[in-house]
């Protein structure tokens, strides 16, 4: 072997650890960059599922769909939520996403240092969710508006609100409603839903004439019996949180669960690239659904209100 060919040969392997050493870092900085994001969604409600299909569509939109999401499914009870934000923190996943008042609770409860960006919360601050590692999207509704068109379907004396009072927010949208209901002229009969089983009081909660479904968790997971009540004894319904499009809730008032869900990913990858939580007020949702089940309405027997008709953003025949 002449003395250049072994130059050479030294020369390509020294070529060869540079290139590699400059792989390997190159994987490891993509590796270390790779980013785990929680979330926390309790059971299966489609208003949820909505938000969380715009949510992961748009943090793929803005370059975040290698990142890996872990989704946890809480039951809607205070143990279950509070174990999920445990998990998550104890992985140490570099943001905490969640949808709904009750779990954005417990996990702040838990006293984290991972930022928490929050969706489909109706009133964050009238329930304590505030912080200066928080931030999120707001889905608030006119509730008074919700029940001026439930008036203009049926005559209200007795509205049965369904709520739950282990759910703060829920509590706090069945204290409006009693507000509404001294300056409307009606009634309300809270009726508490904790667990399935619990949509049976309806039935024992006297004379009611309409149905409110409140943004409960439990509520809303319960939804497929309490239309069955409803069905049997000709109540209508309204709700704040859009359903399945066959959902049969008569008349449903809801920030957009697409809009929550794209306003939650856009704070969360400005948070990612270097914002700071705090500097990133929540945002209020701008795309408000009227959705009216005419379909369910006219089955039930029940007025066909024009107005409701032409203010609704869409109509189910």
């Amino acid at each position: 072997m002449t003395a250049l060919s072994k130059i050479q040969r030294q020369a390509a392997a020294v070529c060869l650890a540079v290139i590699s050493f400059f792989l390997l870092s190159s994987f490891q900085v993509f590796a270390a960059d790779k980013k785990t994001i929680g979330v926390i969604m309790t059971g299966d409600i489609p208003y949820y599922s909505k938000m969380h299909k715009a949510f992961t569509a748009r943090l793929s939109k803005e370059g975040y769909g290698d990142a890996q999401v872990l989704l946890q499914r809480p039951y809607p009870d205070q143990v279950s939520w509070s174990n999920a934000a445990r998990k998550l923190i104890a992985v140490d996943v570099d943001i905490i996403v969640t949808y709904g008042a009750s779990v954005t609770l417990a996990a702040i409860n838990e006293r984290t240092s991972i930022p928490i960006v929050y969706a489909g919360v109706y009133n964050p601050d009238a329930i304590g969710i505030t912080g200066k590692n928080t931030t999120g999207s707001i889905s608030k509704v006119p509730t008074s508006s919700l029940i001026r068109y439930l008036k203009g379907i049926t005559n209200i004396s007795n509205l049965g609100v369904l709520y739950s009072d282990i759910e703060k927010e829920s509590i706090r949208q069945a204290k409006d409603l009693e507000d509404i209901s001294k300056d409307m002229g009606f009634t309300i009969v809270k009726i508490n839903i904790r667990r399935a089983e619990d949509v049976r009081k309806i039935k024992a909660a006297g004379k009611l004439d309409a149905l409110f479904l409140t943004c409960s968790a439990s509520v809303n997971m319960s939804l497929n019996a309490i239309l069955e009540i409803a069905r049997a004894g000709k109540l209508p319904t309204a709700s704040s949180m859009k359903g399945e499009n066959n959902s049969g809730v008569v008349i449903t008032l809801s920030a957009s669960p697409e809009e929550q869900g794209e306003l939650a990913a856009e704070r969360v990858v400005k948070i990612l690239r270097g914002a700071h939580p705090n500097a990133l007020p929540p945002a209020s949702g701008k795309n408000i659904e009227l959705i009216f089940n005419l379909k369910e309405n006219m089955e039930m027997g029940f007025k066909i209100p024009m107005g409701l008709v032409t203010e609704a953003t869409k109509i189910i025949q």
